[in-house]
């Protein structure tokens, strides 16, 4: 190309890539050239995607630039299939992650799978108006609150939950050191009193070692579902009443 970017001669390796004469680009630049989906070809390097109307087969190209003293040099790779597998890749990547409802390092329900389970259960509650509860648990370190807690210490922390639940309930593992716990046909009374005991009853878990003396701490926060309340708003709350209860005090286990 000459340096107001007109085409002045394809060679015939590139004439084969894009499956088309030299003559339909000489002489042509970017606006110029027809059809329009051939512009991308005369801008700048990096990945040109090849696709549009009067396109008959979609193309990636890989494009590299030199400038000589009068003239632009472009260098086409042709990486269609590199691109296409990446793309497949990725999609099968996103489907095996949509399949996965489990947390990969406690077995726990993972959010996914909790979202899928609230949302089922709400629409219980509101065709048959049946009590259900919603508690979300959070394990702390209270004399290093910022503290990242260790995965011996949230595997300690999973399976004391999940003992002690029962059968009917769904717990999750929402992040690093929050559960959420669903408690169909569960009054707030009811389910105060049941995840206020497993709470409670942390302090005679076996913990795992630890360097230094650490005090943990499980608190949570609980909100049974009413008239008008869809998941987000039934989680809201129970996170909410979870930031209330940090300032009071609940059994701790210290080592």
């Amino acid at each position: 190309m000459d340096r107001q970017r007109t085409v002045l001669q394809l060679n015939p390796a590139l004439e084969s890539m894009l499956g088309l004469p030299a003559s339909r680009l000489v002489g042509k630049n970017h606006e110029t050239v027809q059809p329009n989906a051939y512009q991308c070809l005369l801008k700048g390097e990096g990945l040109t995607h090849l696709t549009g109307t009067g396109i008959e087969q979609e193309k990636w190209f890989l494009c590299k630039e030199f400038e000589g003293s009068t003239q632009i040099f472009k260098f086409f790779e042709e990486v269609t299939e590199q691109v296409k597998l990446k793309q497949e890749n990725s999609a099968l990547q996103q489907q095996v992650e949509e399949l996965t409802i489990t947390d990969e390092l406690t077995g726990l329900a993972n959010p996914r799978a909790l979202n899928r389970a609230l949302s089922s259960q709400v629409t219980r509650s509101r065709r048959y108006n049946n009590p259900l509860c919603l508690a979300v648990l959070e394990l702390v370190d209270e004399s290093n609150p910022e503290a990242s807690l260790s995965d011996e210490t949230i595997l300690t922390a999973s399976r004391h939950l999940r003992d002690r639940l029962r059968w009917v309930d769904t717990i999750a593992r929402w992040d690093h050191n929050h559960f959420v716990v669903i408690l169909p046909e569960t009054k707030h009374e009811d389910g105060n009193d049941l995840i206020g005991k497993i709470s409670a009853s942390f302090t005679e878990t076996t913990l795992p070692p630890v360097t230094g003396n650490h005090t943990l701490k499980l608190r949570f926060g609980l909100a049974q579902w009413m008239k008008g309340n869809d998941s987000r708003l039934l989680m809201e709350r129970a996170a909410l009443a979870l930031n209330s209860s940090r300032e009071e005090q609940f059994e701790t286990a210290a080592i």
